[in-house]
């Protein structure tokens, strides 16, 4: 492969425009804005117009260019494109990542380009729900389309790690979450906010949040199920057998607890058990839970 140097050079001028000494492209600029955010662009050689690709880890691809090409002057230059493509055999599977508006400089949709492009591949790249999450926020200030944004994983509304403008940090022990995409047909998984361990696609809430607790509280299936709500003395002897019969400090590191319900498919609540862990429904078709006015939290 060339050296960075050499596919530099490849951005050559359009034809006709020979004559000019020290021939800069609107794809030099874009190019050395690349290399200046520690990105890694090459020439795709087999573009009539030497688009500029940044290839990922996974394997996909980026690609750069103005109508496919990146050899214009810069006073000739419209709007910046990045797609990102899936399959890089098939060029109708691709995401749009940045589109100039148009009506921008060629310096200026350059750094509008490179700031989406570097904060889309870290969030595209990012494992793990803190990871994830802290991409995401700043994926969300730049030009990326919002449908981009939207299919860009997070930590869900109101799960732990949560925050809709500011930074989550890890936590010291392992803390189920679960982490979404905010597309036409959401996709989420379990998370952890202590490691990058992440489960498999979901469709539902309910498994995701399962998967979750399966990685930080193994044995959790086992333990027993207790009623929703009660009142006054039943209110103690649950606790009580809470207490004797889940494992110690089960709480204080945020297990789950599991209550009955006679809501099918009811969602499992996060921060409701004692110490902040997941209330887990059961569902049993004859439970019949107290008057909420008769309820008094276990929690």
């Amino acid at each position: 492969m060339l050296s960075p140097k050499k596919q530099r050079a490849l951005i050559l001028p359009r034809q006709g425009r020979t004559d000019l000494a020290n021939y800069t492209a609107a794809g030099h600029l874009l190019w050395d804005a690349l290399v200046n955010t520690s990105l890694t662009p090459r020439i795709d050689e087999t573009s009539a117009g030497r688009a500029i690709a940044i290839d990922l880890p996974d394997g996909t691809t980026l690609w750069l260019t103005e109508d496919a090409d990146v050899t214009h002057l810069p006073t000739d230059h419209e709007a910046w494109s990045a797609l990102h493509f899936h399959d890089p055999a098939d060029s109708g599977d691709y995401l749009q990542v940045y589109l100039g508006p148009g009506d921008l400089s060629c310096e200026a949709d350059t750094a509008a380009c490179v700031s989406t492009v570097a904060a889309w591949i870290a969030s595209w790249t990012a494992a793990g729900a803190v990871a994830r999450h802290n991409t995401y926020l700043t994926l969300n200030k730049t030009a990326a389309p919002r449908d981009t944004i939207r299919a860009a994983w997070h930590i869900s509304w109101g799960h732990p790690g949560f925050n809709p403008t500011n930074p989550t940090s890890p936590t010291e022990q392992h803390t189920a979450t679960v982490i979404e995409q905010s597309a036409d047909l959401p996709g989420r998984r379990g998370a952890c906010l202590a490691c990058p361990w992440e489960g498999p696609l979901r469709r539902d809430h309910n498994s995701a949040v399962e998967d979750a607790l399966d990685h930080t509280h193994p044995g959790w299936r086992s333990l027993p199920v207790v009623p929703q709500g009660t009142g006054g003395k039943n209110a103690k002897r649950i606790r009580a057998y809470l207490e004797a019969v889940y494992p110690t400090g089960w709480f204080e590191t945020g297990g789950p607890l599991k209550v009955y319900t006679n809501v099918a498919n009811d969602r499992h609540e996060p921060g409701k058990a004692r110490g902040g862990g997941y209330l887990v429904k059961v569902y049993r078709s004859n439970y019949t839970p107290e008057p909420k006015h008769q309820q008094q939290s276990l929690l």
